[in-house]
C-alpha cells in the first residue's frame, strides 16, 4: 500500500506542474546530501554535490509497522535538519503511518518540518504545499472519520503493464501488535462496482497485470454498508451503486475481475488467515488469470503466541487451510510474515514456530524481531524476551528459512515457467526482468523489447533469489 500511495503522491504532483524526480536521480539525491553534510566534504577531492539534483522540496513516506523503518526516518530527518539551516526555502514533509501516529509532536521535535499528509490525503498535496509557500507555517492533515477509500488516474506508475488498484483500507482485525488501525484506521471497502470500473480504465490504459490492495482484502466487502454511497448524473452509475447494494465479498469480485478480456493477471496483497476460506481458494483455482503467489502471515508457530497476539486461530487450524490451498492449487506459491521474541516467548515457543516452518516450507518468509509499537495493547505487555535473544532466534529463523528457499527454488532449475516480462533491467540494459505466476524474479538476455508480454521460459540458472531464463 505504501508503494502505490508514493505512486499516487508523485502523478499528482507531477499533474500539477511538478518536477518529481526519478528512483535513480532520487538515490543519487540522498548521496549528494550525504557529501554535502558529511564533515570531510571540505577535504579536497571530495565531489561537489551537482546542484541540479538539489531539490526544493523531499517528501518521505513513512511506514509506523517496525521500529526499523521508523528509525531510518528519524536517521534522514536529522540529515535534513542540517540542510534546512543551509537552505532555508526547502520544504521538507512526511507522509504516511509515522503521521497518523505521531501526529503534531513530530512538529515539535523536528520543527524545520514543513507538512505531514497522512494516509487518506494526499491528493491535497499540491494545495499543502502551495500553503506552505504562502504562509510558511506547518500544515497538516491526517484521517477523518467517513472518508471513503478512492483510486487516483493520476498514478505514476513504474510499469505501463503493471497497475496497484486498491480495493480495500483499514483494519477490523484486533492484533495485539498491530500499529494499522491506528494509522490507516476502520476497514472501508471500494464499492465492487468501483473495483471493475477502475480495472477496465487500467486495462483500456494498457495494463495487462493488477495486482489488489489492502490491509486485509480478503475481508473485502464491497456493499455500500459503511461506505459513503455516491449518486451522479450519470443514471449508469447510479445503476452500478444499486447492483452493488447488496454485499460482494472477496472471492466474488475476484472472479468479477477474472471476466474482464485483456486482463491477464490478477494478484492480491495482503490475506488474514481467518478470512481465508474455502471460497476464495476455490475461485483461485479454477481461474488461471489468478496468480500462484499467496500471503499469508502465521505470525508463530505457538499456540500461546497466537492468542497472546489475539490472531483468533490456532497452528492447526492455520496449517489445515495451508494443506487444503495446496490441495487444491498444487502450483502456489505460499509466503508468511513471522514474529520473533514476541511478549512472554520462551524456548518452548520458539522451537514451536521453528516446526511450523519445518513442516510448511514456505516459499519466503518475513522474518523479524518483535518491537513494541506505543498505543497497541501489545505495548502495555512485558518485552521480556532479551535483544540477545530475540536476535539468535531470529538468526536461527532466518537460517533455516534460506536453506528451505534454496531447496525449493533449485527444484525449479531446468523446468518451463510463465514469465510475465516487466522491463529492462536497470542494472544491465542487455537483460530483461520478469515474474514468475508465483511472483518469483526472473532475468533473461534479450535485444528485443519484450515488455508486457506473458512468454515461456526454461529456468537456467538461479543467483542468490533471482532465477536466470531463456525463451523456451
Amino acid at each position: 500500500m505504501n508503494a502505490y500511495d508514493s505512486q499516487v503522491a508523485a502523478g499528482i504532483l507531477e499533474k500539477a506542474g511538478f518536477q518529481v524526480i526519478t528512483e535513480a536521480e532520487d538515490n543519487e539525491v540522498w548521496r549528494n546530501l550525504a557529501r554535502h553534510l558529511s564533515p570531510q566534504s571540505t577535504h579536497a577531492g571530495v565531489e561537489v554535490p551537482d546542484e541540479s539534483l538539489r531539490p526544493d522540496i523531499i517528501l518521505m513516506n513513512t511506514c509506523s509497522v517496525r521500529e526499523h523503518a521508523e528509525e531510518r526516518v528519524w536517521g534522514r530527518l536529522g540529515m535534513l535538519g542540517k540542510e534546512k539551516k543551509e537552505n532555508p526555502s526547502l520544504v521538507i514533509g512526511l507522509m504516511g503511518c509515522m503521521v497518523e501516529e505521531h501526529r503534531e509532536k513530530l512538529f515539535k521535535r523536528f520543527p524545520y518540518l514543513d507538512l505531514m499528509v497522512g494516509t487518506r490525503h494526499i491528493k491535497e498535496l499540491p494545495e499543502m504545499i502551495r500553503q506552505v509557500y504562502e504562509t510558511r507555517k506547518h500544515v497538516l492533515r491526517i484521517k477523518q472519520d467517513g472518508i471513503s477509500i478512492e483510486y487516483s488516474e493520476f498514478t505514476k506508475r513504474d510499469s505501463g503493464f503493471h497497475a496497484w488498484l486498491p480495493i480495500m483500507t483499514g483494519c477490523n482485525k484486533e492484533c495485539t501488535f498491530c500499529v494499522v488501525p491506528m494509522t490507516r484506521g476502520a476497514e472501508v471497502s471500494m464499492p465492487a462496482a468501483e473495483v471493475e470500473r477502475e480495472a477496465r480504465r487500467l486495462v483500456a490504459d494498457g495494463v495487462k497485470w493488477i495486482t489488489l490492495l489492502g490491509q486485509n482484502v480478503n475481508s473485502y466487502n464491497g456493499g455500500l454498508t459503511g461506505n459513503a454511497q455516491r449518486t451522479t448524473s450519470d443514471p449508469a452509475v447510479d445503476r452500478c451503486a444499486l447492483n452493488a447494494a447488496r454485499e460482494v465479498r472477496f472471492a466474488e469480485l475476484l472472479e468479477r475481475l477474472c471476466a474482464i478480456e485483456k486482463l491477464e493477471r490478477i494478484s492480491f496483497t495482503t490475506s488474514h488467515p481467518t478470512d481465508a476460506n474455502e471460497e476464495l481458494f476455490r475461485v483461485v483455482a479454477r481461474n488461471p488469470k489468478i496468480g500462484r503467489r499467496f500471503h499469508l502471515p502465521l505470525q508463530s508457530g505457538s499456540d500461546k503466541m497466537l492468542k497472546l497476539m489475539k490472531r483468533y486461530h490456532t497452528y492447526a487450524e492455520y496449517k489445515a487451510k495451508i494443506d487444503r490451498l495446496r490441495e487444491w492449487v498444487p502450483d502456489i506459491s505460499i509466503t508468511t510474515d513471522i514474529i520473533v521474541g514476541f511478549s512472554g516467548e520462551t524456548e518452548e515457543d520458539h522451537q514451536a514456530t521453528r516446526r511450523a516452518l519445518e513442516e510448511i516450507r514456505f516459499d519466503g518468509a518475513f522474518i523479524y524481531k518483535y518491537s513494541v509499537r506505543p498505543g497497541t495493547p501489545a505495548s502495555r505487555l512485558p518485552d521480556d524476551v532479551p535483544f540477545e535473544v530475540k536476535s539468535q532466534r531470529n538468526h536461527e529463523l532466518l537460517t533455516l528459512q534460506r536453506g528451505i528457499v534454496g531447496e525449493k527454488s533449485r527444484e525449479l532449475v531446468g523446468k518451463t515457467v510463465s514469465v510475465f516480462v516487466e522491463k529492462r533491467n536497470l542494472e544491465n540494459p542487455e537483460e530483461l526482468v520478469g515474474r514468475t505466476d508465483q511472483d518469483r524474479r526472473v532475468v533473461f538476455v534479450s535485444r528485443k523489447d519484450l515488455s508486457g508480454q506473458f512468454l515461456k521460459m526454461r529456468i537456467t540458472g538461479l543467483h542468490h533469489e533471482t532465477f536466470r531464463g531463456e525463451l523456451a
